[in-house]
């Protein structure tokens, strides 16, 4: 495995490059999962070629799925758009919503069994996971605990965690608007949520009162939800049933309101470069610990309307 430094220089943080927003935070993202994953094992010093065990990840299985839901998820940030596919499962007593990638990974967690392996084993086994799907960190546990939601983020190496009450979403039913989206027959909904005015467009024809994010409520499943801003804007992609393990990946998590979680995000997305210097982890291509990186932004509009 290459050093972190040498990883750094490869993606291009330290130097200047055409390289696009997504295709950086793709980089970072893995490089950060390989990073926890030694920290957590204290491998910094270890040899490659050396056997350490290891386990992947510590699943804790709450439920089993009814329903796979995948929705595509854009958001606008300034002129840039970008785009993420993310997983709803939905049980009978708990529902997650996660990036697909995020789904990808935790689904091996738990085929692993939460057991140790050689950590080359590990890497393999990570790197042939389907990537570019998406690059959210947040997964939302609806009703774990029960009548709570509890909401997971990362940033840079640190976990968080937020759990609120599991509290009703008032709706405004349009009654007059009905329009066929991606196959359904679908109503309006509107309701103001976090700060933001939310539209969305639900079917009957599917009898599950749910959605994307922590949309819920409405007499049917949610088919597109959007903002009046425009600024997000999730459009259901496929349904299927499917019987698959709802986990919770259990860590050392901070205990944070959502708020203050995103005001965290907020400021690494605005100088990435600057926060992971900052973790000594890694120093400019020179050495020199003073010297500034380039700065660049990740792409970052929260769902929840929140001051910096």
């Amino acid at each position: 495995m290459l050093s972190l430094h040498k990883q750094l220089l490869n993606m291009g943080l330290h130097q200047r490059s055409h390289n696009s927003p997504m295709s950086v935070l793709s980089h970072l993202r893995r490089l950060l999962y390989i990073s926890s994953l030694l920290l957590s094992s204290q491998l910094l010093g270890v040899a490659q070629e050396q056997r350490v065990d290891m386990p992947f990840l510590t699943m804790n299985t709450l439920d089993t799925a009814i329903l796979r839901i995948d929705y595509r998820y854009q958001f606008k940030d300034g002129s840039r758009s970008i785009s993420n596919q993310m997983t709803l499962l939905v049980g009978e007593h708990v529902q997650s919503f996660q990036g697909t990638a995020n789904f990808y990974t935790d689904s091996l967690g738990v085929a692993l069994e939460n057991k140790r392996y050689p950590s080359q084993f590990l890497n393999e086994k990570f790197n042939r996971l389907p990537k570019g799907m998406s690059n959210i960190n947040w997964q939302v546990y609806t009703n774990y605990p029960q009548g709570k939601v509890s909401i997971t983020d990362r940033v840079l190496m640190d976990h968080y965690l937020s759990v609120e009450p599991l509290e009703k979403q008032q709706w405004t039913i349009k009654q007059d608007s009905v329009r066929n989206i991606m196959g359904y027959q679908c109503k309006l909904g509107v309701s103001n949520l976090y700060g933001r005015l939310w539209y969305a467009w639900y079917t009957e024809d599917i009898a599950y009162s749910t959605g994307p994010w922590i949309l819920r409520g409405l007499p049917g499943l949610i088919v597109q939800a959007y903002d009046s801003e425009h600024l997000h804007d999730f459009l259901l992609l496929s349904i299927a049933e499917r019987k698959h393990p709802i986990a919770f990946r259990e860590s050392t998590y901070f205990k944070y309101p959502r708020e203050r979680v995103i005001r965290e995000y907020m400021k690494y997305a605005s100088d990435p470069g600057r926060a992971f210097q900052s973790t000594g982890l890694a120093t400019p291509l020179g050495g020199k610990k003073d010297t500034p990186p380039i700065k660049r932004t990740i792409p970052y509009v929260p769902l929840r309307r929140v001051t910096p």
